[in-house]
């Protein structure tokens, strides 16, 4: 009888448990349907592609320079680049929603301003010239099916027409159509460049009326970011990193937010996804769409390899890094998310992919002295099993603190037990601790507990009362490693130090020969050989690296942290107003700019969603976000 009993309690606890998985995917499914709703800029090929979702109907907006000589014919438009394009585009607004849209195209001498609005599902675009020199350039409206969709386009006249198997749409030109022969495979409308020309998917609408029905909703939109009162600007510019980066992924069926188009295109398309990029990116959006932080969220954590953690990246056609991961910040974020959002299906949906993430920090990156060193396993890419690999594991690629630390082949590791790690993978057990006693796991919970206390016991002992600091351990020579970076200094996420071993710590970045500065938080500190290179890590300042040092801080008393969330903040406004709206994958820590004339273009992507944490830092400090890293549960 007892044995009957246990066996209808186990089988009631595993249809519960399949009917909370069910409920958890319905939840994720409508809520994709929510976000693949209307006109959107979702196609990652084009920033002036608008998209109408479901059906995959696109018009795509270019130019064509009749001057000889010139270029001649633009078609796509990226926002982003680390090479050389013959367009610019320069973001000027984008909605919480990404109802309303507006940017600066310039492309061989000529330059317009392009507003969108989707209205009840209807799309309003404005085409405004600003300037040209020469011959009239021509304007070119381009229809088309993507992401081979089903459905049909023509041109009609004025019209572009499209019939998808859900409804027939129409879209019309305020201006006639001139004959324009182009090298596009579509169907297409060109214009002469005179003057304003409106277009809608609305019947029987004025130039007039497209103005004046954009101007509402930009206006809605200004509205909107009135409530951030002083910090309204430091939200628009999140908004536009986040937004203007947020595409269509054909492939699994969803709207995510790669950190830049630019890097989703040299992927191969359609998309690419870093694991603490993305989970970034995700926190950010969580300040004015709840929708899409959870979608961002959801796809970086579900994209679990067989291996059983979330990767260093993933891209299209499935390819993942199956040998490496990247720093694991995703419990904490998620926390974060669910904060501002208590939806508990959330968790449902992704604690099982976080638990078995974090157990294979212990299994696949722990040393027997319960220290983690940073690795790449012999299944992956080209890179796999190298010491290059464990360094992009880091997510902190050429940095000095690995330079000389020789890689194991064998134990796939690097000869270095690293504080970063060690500090981030312990906020992650207190974190996922936190989430699994909000799902009633109290077993689970006390077992994350538990380890926390072992690997923070093993970090404490990297602990280097000399200088004041928390060292990386060469486990091969039995040795600190003198060789620092801001990650140095995340043993503060968890409390770890006392306030006197925190004062220590925060007076190397002070000190102006280490760290301090007119911009800050150099990621190689000032006194080291490989600081003047300013070559991506070896010197650069990163907003992550800031973010993470600024979450620290706040756990201390110390006069650094105004410092630091005002010098972040100055640094991204700075050079947003300076470049007409960019929002730089890095900045020059001499120059204080995110690209430097004389340097590579490829130290910085241009619009790279993670900037935007130089200012999120302010949008906390400023009490628009939930206090960070505090416990959640009873």
């Amino acid at each position: 009888m007892r044995i009957k009993l246990h066996y209808i309690l186990y089988c009631s606890i595993i249809l519960q448990s399949l009917a909370i998985k069910a409920l958890s995917q319905e939840a994720y499914i409508k809520l994709q349907e929510r976000l693949k709703l209307g006109w959107h800029t979702y196609n990652h090929s084009s920033i002036l592609s608008y998209v109408y979702m479901p059906g995959n109907f696109s018009v795509k907006l270019s130019l064509k320079s009749n001057n000889i000589g010139l270029y001649g014919y633009m078609g796509d438009a990226y926002i982003s680049t680390k090479v050389k394009r013959p367009e610019r585009v320069y973001p000027i607004a984008y909605s919480a929603n990404g109802d309303y849209s507006e940017v600066l195209l310039t492309y061989e001498e000529i330059e317009v301003n392009i507003k969108s609005a989707n209205i009840n599902n209807e799309l309003y675009l404005l085409v405004t010239p600003i300037k040209y020199s020469g011959l009239k350039p021509t304007l070119v409206l381009e229809g088309g099916i993507l992401w081979n969709a089903a459905g049909t386009v023509q041109k009609d006249g004025n019209i572009i027409i499209a019939q998808l198997p859900q409804k027939k749409i129409q879209v019309q030109a305020t201006q006639q159509a001139i004959k324009s022969i182009l090298p596009i495979n579509n169907p297409y409308l060109a214009f002469d460049m005179e003057g304003k020309i409106g277009f809608t998917s609305k019947a029987n609408l004025t130039l007039a009326d497209i103005e004046q029905a954009i101007e509402t909703v930009k206006l809605k939109h200004q509205k909107n970011l009135e409530q951030y009162k002083n910090q309204a600007e430091m939200v628009s510019i999140i908004q536009n990193a986040i937004g203007f980066n947020t595409t269509y992924d054909p492939l699994n069926d969803r709207v995510i937010t790669p950190v830049s188009r630019y890097w989703s295109e040299s992927f191969g398309g359609p998309f690419v996804l870093f694991a603490w990029d993305t989970y970034f990116g995700a926190y950010m959006a969580s300040l004015f769409n709840k929708d899409l932080a959870f979608s961002n969220a959801i796809a970086i954590t579900k994209s679990l390899t067989p291996g059983g953690f979330v990767p260093n990246y993933t891209s299209g056609e499935n390819r993942i890094s199956a040998d490496r991961s990247q720093p694991p910040v995703g419990s904490t974020i998620i926390r974060e998310i669910y904060k501002k959002y208590p939806e508990k299906w959330f968790l449902e949906y992704v604690f099982d992919d976080l638990l078995s993430w974090n157990n294979w920090w212990v299994k696949s990156r722990a040393t027997s002295e319960n220290l983690l060193c940073w690795g790449s396993d012999y299944l992956g890419d080209a890179s796999a099993n190298t010491w290059q690999a464990a360094a992009y594991e880091s997510g902190l690629d050429n940095s000095p603190m690995f330079i000389d630390v020789p890689f194991n082949k064998n134990t796939h590791l690097m000869d270095q037990a690293d504080v970063g790690l060690q500090s981030l993978f312990i906020m992650d057990c207190e974190a996922l601790a936190d989430i699994a006693q909000i799902l009633g796991k109290q077993k689970i919970a006390k077992q994350l507990k538990d380890r926390a206390a072992i690997y923070k016991k093993a970090l404490a002992k990297l602990w280097d009362q000399e200088t004041g600091q928390y060292l990386n351990y060469r486990t091969d020579i039995k040795a600190f490693n003198p060789v620092t970076s801001p990650t140095n200094f995340y043993p503060l996420l968890i409390n770890l130090p006392t306030q006197s071993q925190a004062n220590r710590m925060i007076s190397h970045l002070e000190n102006p020969e280490e760290y301090a500065g007119d911009y800050i938080i150099p990621s190689t500190p000032k006194n080291n050989k490989y600081y003047q290179e300013h070559d991506y890590w070896k010197g650069r300042i990163w907003a992550p690296l800031n973010f993470l040092v600024y979450l620290g801080l706040r756990n201390y008393e110390t006069s650094f942290k105004k410092e630091l969330v005002e010098k972040s903040a100055k640094l991204l406004v700075d050079n947003y107003k300076a470049t007409r709206g960019y929002v730089y994958e890095n900045y020059h820590a001499i120059k204080g700019v995110g690209r430097a004339n004389d340097e590579i273009i490829n130290q910085s992507d241009n619009f790279y969603h993670w900037g935007g944490l130089l200012g999120f830092i302010s949008i906390i400090e400023g009490g628009y976000m939930n206090s960070p890293l505090q416990s959640i549960s009873k």
